[in-house]
């Protein structure tokens, strides 16, 4: 009758669901990312193409956990004599970030001690008294507002965007885009 292969159909959608678990994870860790007060910056990572974060005056990608070249080298010499720690907290594993917890023993500790469920959400204010080699903390929180605007912003603009490729209604899709780009706009006027 017709050239209908079901069992090649199945095979295709089996492979494209694959394929969209894999995205939906990989957006997952970058909202969990901006949701813990990392900034998206506007590079891309030569070896998968995700965007690249900024945590605590690293950048790094949150797919593949490769670093920007900026103290990449000593991070990764402190990391590599106690991977313990990063293994075994999955959250740190999950978000990309174990390069800022590697470089401070006591911000290690503590976690260990119990405080683990506060890891998650307290690891900014805790990376901010870690690095005092950064600029001055009046600079920071006098920047705070504006990061507090552009994080909401990344995440506004990652929501649309993920509910527009998920959604299968076009009008739908069109009214997410629609936003996404309202929030672009304003996250690109907020830039300048």
């Amino acid at each position: 009758m017709s050239g209908f292969d079901e069992e090649a159909e199945r095979e295709r959608l089996r492979e494209k669901y694959e394929q969209d678990q894999e995205k939906r994870a990989s957006t997952q860790r970058m909202s969990e990312l901006l949701l813990k007060g990392a900034t998206m910056t506007n590079s891309h990572c030569d070896t998968c193409g995700d965007p690249i974060f900024r945590h605590d005056g690293q950048e790094f990608c949150p797919t593949c956990q490769a670093t920007d070249g900026k103290g990449a080298a000593a991070q990764e010499a402190t990391a590599d004599p106690d991977p313990a720690p990063t293994a075994a907290g999955t959250e740190a594993d999950a978000d990309a970030t174990p390069a800022p917890e590697a470089t401070t023993p006591d911000r290690r500790a503590s976690p260990e001690s119990g405080d683990d469920a506060s890891d998650g959400q307290g690891r900014a204010p805790a990376a901010e008294s870690d690095t005092t080699l950064s600029p001055p903390p009046s600079s920071r929180s006098a920047a705070a507002p504006l990061d507090d605007a552009r994080a909401s912003l990344s995440r506004t603009l990652l929501r649309y965007a993920q509910a527009a490729e998920e959604t299968d209604d076009p009008r739908r899709a069109q009214e997410f885009l629609a936003a996404a780009r309202e929030a672009a706009a304003t996250l690109s006027a907020l830039e300048r």
